[in-house]
């Protein structure tokens, strides 16, 4: 008896020695998640929606994401501007939720159809009209002024769990990242690149880099022959050395259009460096960047 009292003494003591409490943060997209660890402790579980092996541009959410977004105690999304199958299930939550386009002065670019949505098959009306937003460009992550909204509005919205001194910390590096960014991209601001259909407009806009020569508008849509032929020419008329390869690209046109290119594969949803915070993921970016830029083929 003696025993089993202090068996159970010791279950109860391993119980009120836990965290008092936990909360659960979901994301939608990985850039937003790697804020959000940056911000919060470890009481606090950040989940991101999309996962590694889903593609963003014809993604399908699984009932566990449907409840996912149904249950978290905060849900960050980007909005139903670029994200609109989410809009439903975020009218249908009982608790908060940020959404980054619905910041005052967020950043907004005009580029390619918003490509990057979720879809789910649960009942769920038909968006199929608000699918496509042929002005916006939906990679509103890579503005770190945008992030800086974002960091501002999801502390104010859930308070509790954050790290002493975030969000003021988080911003004051973030000016300090943008900064030196800039200063280690500043040589190569007047050189010319390559994308296949250019998710990079708010980095590179931020960081004074020229606008690329760009494949496709439509990662879906890949160029005729006659632009094909056009492309080429124009790629040797301008002496392009660098190629920025994105996991959707079409690799092998890429390569075709440019041999003597130096190609650097990044990914603007960060799903390749799942470890990073999203500081230091920025910073692998712009030294991917920089070492394509000044490469000579």
């Amino acid at each position: 008896m003696n025993d089993a009292m202090r068996c159970l003494g010791l279950i109860v003591l391993l119980l009120f020695a836990g965290p008092a409490w936990s909360q659960t943060i979901v994301a939608s997209v990985e850039p937003l998640a790697k804020l959000l660890r940056s911000l919060y402790g470890s009481e606090v579980e950040v989940v991101t929606l999309l996962q590694a092996n889903q593609n963003p541009h014809q993604l399908a959410l699984s009932p566990r994401q449907v409840m996912q977004v149904r249950d978290a105690d905060l849900l960050v999304w980007l909005g139903a501007g670029v994200e609109a199958p989410l809009a439903p299930l975020v009218a249908r939550r009982n608790r908060p939720s940020v959404a980054l386009l619905e910041q005052p002065t967020v950043e907004r670019r005009e580029g390619e159809h918003a490509h990057h949505e979720h879809g789910h098959e649960h009942d769920l009306p038909d968006h199929s009209d608000a699918h496509h937003n042929a002005s916006l460009d939906p990679h509103l992550w890579l503005s770190i002024k945008n992030m800086q909204l974002l960091a501002q509005a999801v502390a104010n919205a859930m308070p509790g769990g954050l790290l002493q001194g975030q969000p003021e910390v988080w911003l004051q590096q973030a000016d300090a990242t943008r900064v030196t960014l800039r200063q280690q991209l500043a040589p190569h601001g007047n050189t010319d690149w390559l994308s296949y259909h250019h998710p990079w407009g708010y980095f590179s806009e931020t960081m004074g880099l020229a606008e690329p020569v760009q494949v496709s508008v439509q990662l879906d849509a890949g160029p005729g022959s006659r632009r094909f032929v056009a492309l080429a020419e124009e790629i040797r008329d301008r002496e392009l050395h660098c190629m920025i390869v994105e996991p959707e690209a079409r690799v092998n046109m890429l390569e075709r259009l440019c041999p003597e290119c130096q190609a650097v594969a990044l990914d603007p949803l960060g799903r390749d460096q799942p470890s990073l915070h999203y500081l230091p993921w920025l910073n692998t970016l712009g030294e991917g960047f920089a070492r394509c830029l000044q490469a000579r083929g």
